[in-house]
């Protein structure tokens, strides 16, 4: 099933992931398919008990879809599938082949952090394909000092490090820039905790200004890995001192959405995305796109 698949549910989150999800079909000039799912109809039942189950639920998708094509004005080429629970494994299986899976977060807390759901954390840990979590209350990824943005040109907002998945990261953020017109940040963020060789250098701390001049490096590499032909005044290249999941979440500020690279390191679920990957995925004030490598 390949374009953009999103995940609703009637709640106000998932109607501004599905307003997300269309402007991003229509920008990439691909289908969308609108996924809710039906409690209680399991695939081992009836077919004719089956078909009662997700009748209704297939005709309320209908109309969350007739309701998004109004809000936004879009008509994109879209059909609706009501699918058998559990909704995690509905959409995992739905969304397997496709460009992107869109799901919503609902905003919690004083500090804005928004805690992802069940199905949304087992779809993003196990998605082979781009995953975006859009946060409710903030779809646009206007600044939460209420600044206006209008004007500006859109920003696209990458975390880049050494590993493949932020190389995945970085190329798809600048195919999506190169069909919006929006502008990319890609960010190399690293940190001194305590003074350690470089990797794979000499065996002692070198000055600070080799870490950065390192990380320069690596960010440039990174860029050369990905294809990269943005013009240069929309790929901004920065390298910045500072915990990563604190700079991403700073620099995401009024940007158009922030794209990170997972990184599986196995065992536990709480770590398969990686640290960075959950803490924007938590903190991040826009919607949040997580690629694979």
């Amino acid at each position: 099933m390949r374009g953009i698949v999103v995940g609703v549910n009637g709640s106000a989150e998932s109607d501004e992931a599905l307003d997300w999800a269309m402007g991003e079909a229509a920008s990439a000039s691909v289908p969308l398919t609108v996924v809710m799912v039906a409690a209680g109809a399991g695939k081992g039942a009836d077919a004719a008990a089956h078909e009662v189950a997700l009748a209704p639920v297939r005709a309320e998708a209908q109309g969350m879809l007739d309701a998004a094509r109004a809000r936004t004005g879009l008509d994109v080429e879209g059909s609706v599938v009501a699918a058998p629970g559990p909704a995690a494994d509905a959409l995992l299986e739905l969304g397997a082949d496709a460009d992107m899976l869109v799901l919503g977060r609902r905003r919690r807390g004083r500090f804005g952090r928004a805690v992802l759901g069940s199905v949304s954390t087992t779809v993003v840990e196990h998605a082979r394909v781009p995953v975006t979590v859009v946060r409710h209350g903030d779809p646009d990824g206007a600044p939460e000092d209420g600044t206006s943005t209008e004007g500006d040109t859109p920003r696209i907002v990458v975390g880049v490090d050494t590993s493949a998945p932020s190389v995945a990261a970085l190329k798809h953020a600048c195919e999506v820039a190169a069909r919006t017109g929006a502008s990319v940040d890609a960010i190399f963020a690293w940190q001194i905790t305590t003074l350690a060789p470089l990797p794979g250098s000499w065996g002692w701390a070198p000055p600070i200004d080799d870490y950065e001049k390192f990380a320069a490096e690596s960010l440039a590499e990174a860029v050369r890995a990905a294809g990269a032909t943005l013009p240069p005044e929309r790929l901004v290249r920065r390298v910045v001192h500072g915990q990563a999941a604190k700079q991403l979440v700073l620099a995401a500020q009024g940007a158009e959405r922030l794209v990170v690279g997972a990184r599986g390191l196995g065992g536990f679920d709480r770590l398969l995305l990686g640290s960075v990957s959950r803490q924007v995925l938590d903190f991040g004030p826009c919607p949040v796109t997580v690629v694979r490598g």
